[in-house]
């Protein structure tokens, strides 16, 4: 195999910045190698693959190639050589950037061991390897070695004139070392010699991110906030468009969001934030531009995703993030004007604090022009009918509203309107947003409370008197799942999807009590023991008292009860939820709406 030629390739798919195709391209050519007995090929490819993983952040694949990496070298009689020792810098790598600290410093100590036998103390390798371990002594918070072992690798380095690149790299960890030991002088001519290299035509070399991070970290430590947060949004930058969203990537996200938070805009980096500033800095000329001649134009960002609902964090941004705002017409401005609002808005900025505009999510756009009557169909899953009732009475029909889950009212309805609230878009989202019709929401209480009394009152006791843990588990937690839905209800909000349930109550003004009670009875785990001593036939008719799950349950339904008589629903105390209902059901037929 021509090796010189598989990295050549390589090579160009990260120029052409395809690093999407890189695992196939390296796996393809090792099957080959190794079919071919091609050894030397198969090291050099196993090699760029654990390199590549790292990168990329697949720490499992880079430690199964690295597990196989040395054992195969042996074989092919290689231990104790140059190249063994560069394949255990490549796996300290790994086991550094993994957490695996103390089986990174074994393998660079094998190195040392290494090159002492031989190399000659100024080969180039040894830049490299102080380099490398430089990292580890960072990640150990030993910043003194580390920066001890950076110079090490400067005065190697610069014996080479034409390694440029690593005469870079050096001077940008160093600088680095250097912030963390308060010696920031040196760090900022550490770091103005890196950036001056990169920036003489280099500046798409991988490492090129981290050196203009390095800079953002030198200026937040000087209290340039300003600049720190400039030059961390254009690290971010590089980093994506070289190796995509790492934990590089995060890091520096990280550190963007603490210099938000010293500029007093704790919030800049959350996305109905993001997307409202956007549109204030660059929208408002999109609704100049076309407001004279399009009416009904709603700006908001509004629909599926957390951030829409302000409940978005870091980990929020590895998909569909960035900055972004919707263009709500109906279908009759849309087929006019359609294509012309669409390409002004593609005339605005790709790029805002730092993120990208996020890609088009196919048959759920989230940006961009959104017809009205699609938006609303598609989410809410209305008929032809149902659509046109919609926007003719900007409100929905009662049966329709019985039918409908939480979660698709409360995606219609989260979000912010950014300008352009005398619009059917307007109307309608106001009024969905005011909850539940009077005499629908005390249906959907009743049903909710026959859901939380089947799985959790009935359903849970009979799975657990035949000893089905796992199906008793399942109950429980349905019927916590089902509570939380109700003190929705009852606070008058459409509850989200359900992995935001509990996120979501922080507003509640009613069923503190009873809430924080599910929480408890969530991380109970049912015991099958005390229920072993009687036969199961024995249990019928009679409580468990020493199920801890099952009086949890049971005070949750105290509560639930205390709840309804305070809101004049019920008198009674019993706390069987089902006997509840029939005075639900018979107060939504004499309360309206108004």
């Amino acid at each position: 195999m021509d090796i010189q030629q598989v990295i050549s390739g390589l090579n160009e798919l990260f120029q052409n910045r395809e690093s999407d195709k890189v695992e196939d391209y390296l796996s393809g050519h090792l099957e080959c190698a190794l079919k071919e007995g091609d050894a030397g090929a198969a090291i050099t490819i196993i090699n760029e693959l654990i390199g590549f993983y790292r990168d990329t952040s697949q720490y499992d694949k880079a430690e199964a190639y690295c597990s196989r990496l040395l054992p195969f070298m042996e074989k092919a009689g290689l231990k104790d050589t140059v190249h063994y020792g560069t394949s255990c810098i490549n796996i300290a790598n790994v086991y550094r950037a993994s957490g695996r600290l103390a089986d990174s410093m074994e393998h660079y100590q094998k190195v040392f061991e290494i090159y002492a036998q031989v190399l000659d103390r100024n080969d180039f390798l040894y830049a490299s390897l102080y380099n490398n371990l430089s990292l580890l002594y960072q990640e150990m918070g030993e910043f003194e070695q580390a920066a001890e072992a950076l110079c090490k690798a400067l005065e190697v380095v610069r014996l080479y004139p034409e390694e440029t690149v690593k005469l870079a790299v050096t001077c940008s960890n160093l600088a680095a070392c250097y912030v963390k030991t308060g010696n920031l002088e040196g760090a900022q001519k550490a770091s103005a010699e890196a950036l001056s290299i990169f920036e003489n035509g280099l500046t798409g070399d991988f490492h090129y991110s981290a050196s203009v991070s390095v800079a953002g970290d030198i200026q937040f430590a000087l209290g340039h906030y300003e600049q720190a947060a400039g030059l961390y949004q254009q690290a971010m930058q590089a980093q994506k468009q070289h190796v995509g969203l790492t934990h590089a990537y995060f890091r520096i996200v990280s550190n963007l969001q603490m210099t938000m938070e010293k500029l007093g805009k704790p919030d800049a980096l959350k996305g109905l934030v993001l997307s409202r500033d956007y549109y204030h800095g660059f929208g408002h000329v999109f609704s100049q531009r076309m407001a004279d001649c399009v009416k009904e134009l709603t700006f908001a960002k509004v629909g599926e995703g957390s951030d829409c609902f302000g409940w978005d964090d870091i980990l929020s941004m590895d998909h569909d993030f960035g900055p972004g705002f919707c263009v709500f017409v109906n279908r009759e401005v849309y087929a006019e004007w359609g294509e012309a609002l669409s390409r002004t808005y593609s005339l605005l900025p790709e790029r805002y604090r730092g993120f990208d505009q996020p890609p088009v999510v196919k048959g759920a756009p989230r940006n961009g022009v959104l017809v009205t009557e699609e938006f609303f169909s598609r989410i809410l899953e209305l008929s032809e009918e149902e659509c046109a009732y919609l926007m003719a009475n900007e409100t929905l029909p009662e049966q329709v509203f019985l039918r409908l889950s939480d979660w698709q009212l409360r995606t219609v309805t989260n979000g912010e309107i950014f300008d352009g609230e005398d619009t059917s878009f307007a109307r309608i989202y106001h009024n969905l947003k005011k909850g539940y019709p009077a005499k629908v929401r005390l249906r959907k209480m009743a049903q909710m409370l026959g859901e939380c009394c089947q799985d959790g009152q009935y359903n849970y006791q009979r799975l657990m008197r035949r000893g089905d843990l796992h199906g008793a588990i399942l109950m429980q937690q349905s019927f916590a799942e089902k509570v939380i839905g109700f003190l929705y209800l009852l606070n008058r909000q459409y509850a989200p999807h359900r992995k935001w349930l509990i996120r979501g109550t922080g507003s509640f003004e009613k069923g503190g009590e009873v809430l924080s009670l599910v929480k408890e009875l969530l991380e109970m785990r049912p015991d099958l023991s005390s229920y072993a001593k009687r036969e199961a036939v024995e249990w019928i008719g009679k409580t468990n008292g020493e199920d801890q799950v099952l009086g949890k349950i049971d005070e949750i339904a105290r509560g639930i009860v205390q709840l309804l008589c305070g809101e004049g629903i019920t008198t009674s105390k019993e706390p069987y939820l089902e006997q509840h209902i029939p005075e639900l059901l018979a107060a939504s037929f004499l309360r309206w709406d108004s």
